[in-house]
């Protein structure tokens, strides 16, 4: 029996594979996976196990069960079967994948998830987990951006804040069943907050009848808590997506694989999300990448001076695995399509504008800072020289 001494990391799509195997040195090419440096890194062309409802016994869920256990309860595990969806033949490449899979996680001491960083890719890897069932040691890549640092931390040491990490994906995966099971049982944890424009605000109200709340109100949904804000807010997906088909002309597919690919290539954090505002990290990552948009070729000039506004952060028990506002890294883009250019400039415009300091005003003039002081001390001393 050849002993087990591989690390494998999983994630959903080639072009993440790539990018999170040349991170961490697996820079051998292989059919369907990448090897070097102790690990493996393959993928699973998105869902490739799927998961039907269908407990064994009645609906079980207890609080006294493990999530992961009772998702495997609850659930049969099977090979996708989409040739009739799509059109063609794709099981045999379905098949050929898995099997790779299957071969390298029999080899492996340590299973690594870095699928897509939200509960889809927890449920895609425990699914994927169950049908092979082969128990090996697992730990989560998180990974809401794909630099160099950010893969080799994740694939080594998995989230930064485990118990937060497993408290939330116990709740997800438990509101998981519920849902599937169709049961009147409401297990949610925390609603999302999202901004609401001013605009998008009046108009809601002005349909129901209602006076137009003022910016800093809140307005509560089923599933969400809005806060009204003059300012433009973060994009998330859905927001993207509809900015993208009015100034862009992009349809909605073509919007979302774009976006993938600017993730992939390490200029934007993960796409698709819900939510529109950021944690305190993100934020204080974001003072440096502001400086590193001055560099943007569109954009960069517009910039204010100042510290990015807090106006975006994280309130009301938000947590990170629901996802955060489409950011930029503070790489600088090389290698960009003309398509990807268009839909990276819209983001980074947004960008810009969601974090303009909280001091300044839509004339593009800052109030005060060091360096608008110190020009103005100078120009000053000039006219004084000139007119004695």
């Amino acid at each position: 029996m050849k002993q087990k001494n591989l690390i494998t990391v999983v994630t959903d799509h080639q072009i993440t594979a790539d990018t999170i195997a040349r991170a961490i040195g697996a820079n051998e090419k292989h059919e369907g996976y990448y090897l070097g440096n102790g690990y493996a890194v393959t993928w699973t062309n998105g869902q490739l196990v799927e998961a039907t409802f269908s407990p064994e016994e009645s609906f079980v869920l207890s609080t006294t069960m493990d999530s992961r256990l009772a998702y495997a309860h609850n659930f049969k595990f099977a090979m996708r079967d989409y040739d009739e969806l799509v059109g063609y033949k794709k099981s045999a490449e379905d098949t050929r994948q898995l099997e790779t899979i299957k071969s390298l996680w029999k080899m492996s001491q340590t299973v690594v998830n870095a699928m897509r960083p939200d509960i889809t890719g927890d449920l895609d890897f425990l699914s994927l987990y169950y049908f092979i069932a082969s128990p090996v040691d697992t730990r989560r890549a998180w990974l809401p951006v794909l630099t160099k640092k950010a893969i080799v931390h994740a694939v080594n040491h998995g989230p930064q804040n485990r118990k937060e990490y497993e408290k939330w994906l116990e709740e997800s995966i438990y509101n998981a069943i519920v849902q599937a099971a169709k049961e009147n049982v409401e297990l949610k944890g925390s609603p999302a907050v999202e901004e609401i424009s001013v605009a998008d605000a009046a108009r809601d109200a002005e349909c129901a009848g209602v006076p137009a709340p003022a910016p800093g109100e809140k307005c509560e949904g089923d599933r969400y808590i809005g806060v009204v804000t003059d300012r433009c807010p973060l994009f998330n997906l859905p927001a993207l997506m509809v900015q993208a088909a009015c100034e862009l002309d992009y349809t909605h597919e073509k919007t979302i694989l774009t976006a993938y690919r600017l993730y992939a290539k390490k200029l934007i954090s993960y796409p698709a999300v819900l939510q529109n505002t950021i944690p305190g990290g993100v934020w204080k990552a974001m003072l440096r990448n502001m400086e590193m948009l001055r560099y943007n070729s569109k954009w960069g000039r517009s910039i204010p001076e100042g510290k990015p506004s807090k106006c975006h952060n994280f309130r009301n028990g938000e947590t990170v695995y629901n996802g955060f506002g489409i950011v930029t890294t503070g790489l600088h883009p090389t290698d960009l399509s003309r398509d990807e250019e268009k839909l990276y400039n819209l983001i980074v415009k947004r960008v810009i504008d969601a974090f303009a300091p909280d001091n300044y005003d839509k004339g593009h003039k800052p109030k005060g800072g060091k360096k608008k002081s110190r020009r103005y001390r100078k120009e000053k001393k000039a006219k004084t020289v000139k007119t004695s």
